[in-house]
């Protein structure tokens, strides 16, 4: 007899492994079944050489494993998926497949769940709805249009292809705002090292001469003992008043304030309009070209947007269309551009609504490209003035009193 190592499902959902002896792969996945297990995976059990153990502990000690699935893991899942379809595989084998190749530990549960799901009667979109910490509600929305029509294949490729492009406009957007806030911590730090290790060594130098000191000298030397005598607590304000504001955004009344001061702030309030704008073409056309109806794509669009305040509109506009009114007129909120409003009006009276939403997507998107390009192209020369102007101010005040010093 051999041993064999298996993976398999319990019967209540527990993905468990193990090992079992048997006379063949066939005979042992019997033995498995009498005892009510799925089985998953089963292999022939080798032992161990020490570089294969070293390579499962090194494998273990991967921490990306443990993180949350991103983006980018959903959307190789789902085109790993489309793909197994395609090339004739079933909806179970792809699942099985993909979980076996997922290195996400949490995302590998989530797909084993909803293989226990598929086999205990329910559909692919249920079984993804109840995987709502893993899975966005556009994906269940998607997949269950993808089972109705048939075209699941197309739908899960439609669906990756939305994922990758929502994804590309958040890095556009937070690498935007990399280079910024690397500025302003050097700017803040050339003032910190000028005014605690520069002009102190200044002041000793000038002191014991009994002569007035220049305005712009002495106010310098008047700041920079104001932060060495107070710059301890000054640090703690700061960090504290960050700290706050970080977790008042873990609420939800201060992530709706929050995002609803970040619409207003110059070049970052328009870029996040325009990306929640584009976010919201590219989805209202996949959802509407997949059979869902103008409401079911509003309350979808509602639930994915990023900023709160954005999502109440689009929420709020939902609530029109239940009334009765045209889209055109449920997005006559306050923070929806105009653009949109009109093109929605376009897009109802002509029957081309999902090209209409599609176009607007484009359109956005290279807007929130030129706006935050235009962004970095403003802020550089800007922050180069402030350090600039700092460093400047500093060495004028040292050579004013210097050459009064001299000359008295």
């Amino acid at each position: 007899m051999s041993l064999f190592k298996y993976k398999a499902v319990n019967q209540q959902g527990k993905e468990i492994k193990g090992s079992i002896e048997a006379n063949s792969p066939t005979e042992a996945t019997g033995l498995l079944r009498s005892r009510s297990y799925q089985v998953l995976q089963i292999e022939v059990a080798e032992r161990l050489t020490l570089l294969q153990l070293m390579n499962k502990v090194k494998q273990a000690a991967v921490i990306k494993r443990y993180t949350s699935p991103g983006t980018g893991d959903l959307v190789m899942l789902f085109r790993q998926l489309a793909l197994m379809l395609r090339a004739g595989n079933t909806l179970m084998q792809g699942l099985e497949l993909c979980s076996e190749m997922t290195e996400k530990l949490s995302l590998r549960k989530a797909l084993v769940n909803m293989l226990v799901s598929i086999q205990g009667g329910a559909s692919f979109a249920s079984a993804v709805s109840r995987e709502g910490k893993t899975f966005p509600p556009l994906v269940a929305k998607l997949i269950a249009s993808g089972e109705a029509s048939g075209e699941l294949q197309t739908t899960l490729e439609r669906l990756s292809d939305s994922l990758e492009r929502s994804a590309a406009l958040k890095r556009q957007f937070v690498s935007s705002m990399v280079y910024p806030s690397m500025v302003t911590l050097a700017a803040v730090g050339v003032t910190l090292f000028l005014a605690v290790s520069i002009v102190p060594k200044f002041a000793k130098l000038l002191e014991g001469k009994s002569q007035s000191l220049p305005a712009s000298t002495q106010f310098m030397m008047d700041v920079s003992g104001w932060l060495i005598d107070n710059g301890l607590w000054l640090g703690i304000a700061v960090g504290g008043g960050i700290f706050l504001l970080f977790a008042s955004y873990t609420t939800v009344r201060g992530k709706s304030m929050i995002d609803r001061g970040l619409l207003y702030i110059p070049f970052v309030g328009s870029s996040l309009r325009s990306s929640s704008m584009a976010q919201m073409g590219w989805t209202m056309s996949l959802l509407l070209g997949s059979g869902l109806t103008v409401l079911e794509a509003l309350r979808v669009v509602s639930s994915i947007i990023g900023n709160d305040r954005l999502a109440l509109c689009f929420n709020q506009a939902s609530d029109q269309i239940l009334s009765g009114r045209s889209l055109a007129v449920g997005l006559q909120q306050h923070h929806i551009p105009m653009m949109v409003q009109h093109m929605a009006g376009i897009g109802e009276r002509s029957g081309e609504l999902e090209h209409v939403m599609k176009e607007l997507g484009q359109y956005y998107q290279d807007q929130s490209e030129l706006r935050i390009k235009r962004m970095i192209s403003m802020i550089e020369p800007a922050m180069t003035l402030v350090i600039g102007g700092l460093v400047g101010f500093v060495y004028l005040a040292f050579f004013k009193a210097m050459m009064q010093v001299s000359a008295g």
